[in-house]
């Protein structure tokens, strides 16, 4: 069965120009849409930015990089011009990547939240001599140059740079001198037209929750297919526009990329933040009268635990919550609704492998605990742990995609890895989900969890979403996760990992509080869910750069040797306080967090 878009979205696939540029085909949309809005202000500073000025220092910044790079728009292939983005939010954020796309290169967007290992690999796999960084990740780089194979070629700093590198040798221009540079320099000969749909835009690193990070290929036809997928949902939808929206998610993930770039096309104004602060986000709304915030789950949990936060901050502009990047709890979903009744909840559902976005909602047509309708142009299946294709309604199944935003694959996969990243077309994106027809006749994506994450206990499915789900609402308990581990009669049994609200408990509390969760998931679920009082208490959660949780860490975690059980390891004790584990935690809120799929 395959499950389909809400029949009043049109298709999309005819609105991709088979030769359209990322940074050709956004600009002049954003023209086309006559707004006057600022596109791009500054949450801190309140600088911004107008069209023109955008429209200028692409050219000019252009010139200038070619002139630097002794390079031309039309020579050689985008491959052999690849440019690394190492680089919080800011007013030139965009402008740098479509700068590269407007002289023939690849935008290669790194994480500074990941490890400088990764960044380091990342570079090399994709040829990258050339580096685009910030005032504020400069320090960072020297340890990602020495695990370079060489140092880059050229290294280039947004803002002013003050910060020397010893182990790099060359000059660090930034970014106000290659404007001024650039705008004495003569025009560049125009971009010749490309593939759109074999032409790489982006390389864009995966979330890796489950295993390391991967570079997807973004080609410039894949990111015009998602921008215009959202608008043309949400016009269809009945949203109007322009607006103000939040920009706090980072632009090197997908998320923040794209839904980013739909603001900017359809002519709303973006505020932007280089990182994560809630009083500083939520003192940005009240300035500016933010009507539609982009954010991820444990953002809104920090919200709904702090209610004294909407009687600080003036809020009431905000029309629309966008959700993505990992569930929304229920028990979150009900507080928020009940603090903010006006505000709509849109949850959305997606990956790296259709760019960003799968799914989303209309607020005329909500469904608690869905994850909105597949955009137009996309189309889903499922199929059943023996392989056999669902053909019903309300049964869960591991979800296959068709999506016109669907990239080419993975650099540097050889054929045997490529012939497998798709089944007959359809991409298998290791999400376990079933659809459920709307009153209104559309079909909706409900996610269960991810077939890495499910736990198997005496051959049956345990889903760890439920077990998270029931401890998150217990008193004391501010987060959780849950992973499978090695048992010797079961095969696997779930083992969970709780942030308690009080980080300093006696002994004999934290014996009272595994005994509390132990029983109450005994007493709300059968036999394969029980934790057996297999509890580790840690201070944070780690997640990656879009708040979901990385498993992996966790995985990591359960099997060190110095992990030793008290109180209760297989039955018979508790576990000893976890401390907060190194890794990216990503855009997370600074009191209070909660959570667990993708976008």
């Amino acid at each position: 069965m395959v499950f389909q878009p809400p029949s009043w979205v049109p298709d999309i696939t005819t609105q991709i120009s088979p030769n359209a540029n990322v940074a050709e085909w956004a600009l002049e949309s954003r023209r086309a849409s006559g707004s006057v809005r600022s596109p791009f202000i500054c949450a801190l500073t309140g600088k911004k930015y107008t069209l023109k000025e955008v429209r200028e220092k692409v050219n000019a910044l252009a010139k200038a990089l070619c002139n630097e790079l002794e390079w031309s728009p039309n020579q050689g292939i985008a491959e052999d011009k690849v440019i690394g983005v190492l680089a919080v939010n800011s007013l030139d954020f965009l402008v740098v990547c479509w700068v590269i796309h407007r002289i023939g290169g690849i935008c290669l967007l790194l994480q500074p939240t990941t490890s400088p290992v990764e960044i380091s690999s990342h570079m090399t796999k994709a040829k990258c001599d050339i580096l685009i960084t910030c005032e504020e990740l400069l320090p960072s780089c020297k340890e990602i140059l020495n695990r370079l194979p060489k140092a880059p070629r050229r290294i280039f700093s947004i803002n002013t740079s003050n910060t020397q590198l010893p182990n790099f040798e060359g000059e660090i221009k930034c970014l106000p001198q290659l404007y001024q540079e650039g705008s004495e320099l003569p025009e560049l000969e125009q971009l010749q037209p490309r593939d759109a749909h074999i032409t790489v835009a982006f390389y864009l690193t995966t979330s890796g929750t489950s295993g390391p990070q991967k570079l997807a290929i973004i080609t410039h036809a894949n990111l015009i297919a998602n921008i215009t997928q959202a608008a043309v949902f949400e016009s269809s939808a009945g949203y109007k526009h322009p607006d103000i929206g939040l920009g706090v998610l980072p632009l090197n993930h997908g998320y923040g990329l794209v839904t980013t770039h739909a603001m900017f096309v359809r002519g709303d104004s973006t505020v932007l933040h280089p990182n994560f602060n809630m009083q500083l986000v939520l003192k940005s709304i009240q300035e500016h009268r933010i009507s539609r915030l982009y954010l991820v789950p444990p953002v809104i949990a920090a919200l709904a635990a702090n209610p004294v936060l909407f009687e600080i901050f003036d809020l009431s502009s905000v029309q629309d919550v966008v959700l993505g990047a990992a569930a929304c709890s229920d028990s979150v979903t009900k507080k928020m609704k009940s603090l903010m009744p006006s505000w709509s909840l849109l949850v959305g559902y997606g990956l790296t492998e259709c760019v960003s976005i799968v799914t989303f909602s209309r607020a005329a047509d909500i469904m608690p605990g869905s994850s909105g309708c597949l955009f137009p142009s996309n189309q889903g299946r499922l199929i059943d742990q023996e392989g056999k294709e669902i053909t019903t309604y309300d049964t869960a199944g591991e979800l296959y995609l068709k999506s016109a935003a669907m990239i080419p694959g993975y650099l540097g996969e050889d054929d045997a890895m490529r012939s497998k990243f798709t089944v007959d077309g359809w991409l298998p994106t290791g999400d376990i989900g079933f659809f459920r027809r709307s009153p209104h006749g559309d079909d909706h994506l409900y996610l269960v969890d991810r077939l890495k994450d499910m736990i198997k206990v005496k051959g049956l499915q345990v889903n760890p979403a439920e077990i998270e789900e029931l401890l998150r609402v217990q008193p004391g308990i501010s987060d959780a996760a849950v992973i499978g581990v090695v048992d010797d009669e079961a095969g696997e049994r779930p083992l969970a990992f709780v942030v308690p609200t009080k980080q300093d408990m006696t002994a004999q509390e934290k014996k009272e509080l595994i005994l509390q969760l132990d029983e109450s998931i005994k007493a709300q679920l059968d036999e394969t869910h029980w934790l057996r009082k297999q509890i580790r208490f840690i201070e944070e959660l780690p997640r990656g750069q879009s708040g979901k949780v990385l498993k992996k860490i966790l995985r990591e975690k359960a099997k060190q040797k110095d992990q030793t059980p008290i109180n209760g390891a297989n039955g018979a004790n508790g576990s000893p306080p976890v401390k907060s584990i190194n890794g990216a935690n990503g855009i997370h809120a600074q009191s209070g967090t909660s959570e667990a799929a993708r976008v």
